[in-house]
């Protein structure tokens, strides 16, 4: 690869994480347009590297071009939060089990850390913060697992799982900061006693109750004139 070719690469690349992580945090919301002109000028890029970057988002279901050829960002919606949940359940279901069964003392004092950090962000209501150190708490137990497969499906969705685990807890007015501390501190628990059983069944629960809060988040904000408790 040429240095120009390497070099635009590098560029596209870049434009392509930073556009997926604001998706993904709602900084570009659900059905939000977005434009060439307006991506190019916020990240000084030029149009060939950017649409480069914007194939890979339509390929990952991330963003819609419409029948005028203008491009937005993907909808949200309770059909596929309840997909990507219950698909999500299963595996780290699975993988809590597998982490009590094989977890080293390393990754239990870095599970231990993250729950401080954890808990210290609910106490001060830094839901940002909160929410992005629960999700480096699955990742060490991702790798305390040791299963492969459910990795490999795992990393499949996580860019949808990312995105709709963020909704309750930046939209949602009524979500419960230390809840998830709590269910954490449990699943925690569990695996560091080596309760294989009960570590699933923890993990299980808290993803359940993530996705409740996720729907009502959705009817809420997204589909206001549906809207129904469960």
């Amino acid at each position: 690869m040429s240095h120009t070719k390497f070099k635009r690469q590098a560029v596209s690349d870049a434009a392509y994480h930073n556009i997926k992580q604001k998706i993904i945090d709602l900084d570009y919301k659900p059905d939000q347009p977005l434009s060439e002109e307006m991506l190019t000028g916020e990240m000084n890029i030029s149009r060939t590297p950017l649409r480069q970057a914007l194939h890979r988002l339509e390929l990952e279901g991330l963003i819609n071009r419409r029948a005028n050829g203008r491009i937005a960002v993907a909808s949200v919606t309770i059909e596929e939060a309840e997909e990507v949940f219950k698909v999500r359940e299963v595996l780290e279901g699975l993988i809590a089990k597998e982490a009590a069964q094989h977890i080293s003392s390393e990754q239990i004092e870095k599970l231990e850390e993250v729950l401080v950090v954890m808990e210290r962000a609910a106490e001060k209501g830094k839901n940002i913060s909160l929410i992005r150190h629960g999700s480096e708490f699955h990742h060490i137990l991702y790798t305390a697992g040791r299963n492969e497969t459910a990795l490999r499906f795992l990393e499949q969705l996580n860019t949808r799982i990312e995105r709709y685990r963020r909704l309750g807890g930046y939209l949602n007015p009524q979500y419960v900061p230390m809840l998830p501390v709590q269910e954490h501190r449990e699943i925690y628990n569990c695996i560091r006693e080596h309760h294989l059983e009960e570590a699933e069944k923890a993990m299980r629960a808290h993803i359940r109750r993530s996705l409740a809060l996720t729907k009502k988040t959705l009817r809420n904000y997204f589909h206001p004139n549906g809207a129904k408790e469960d």
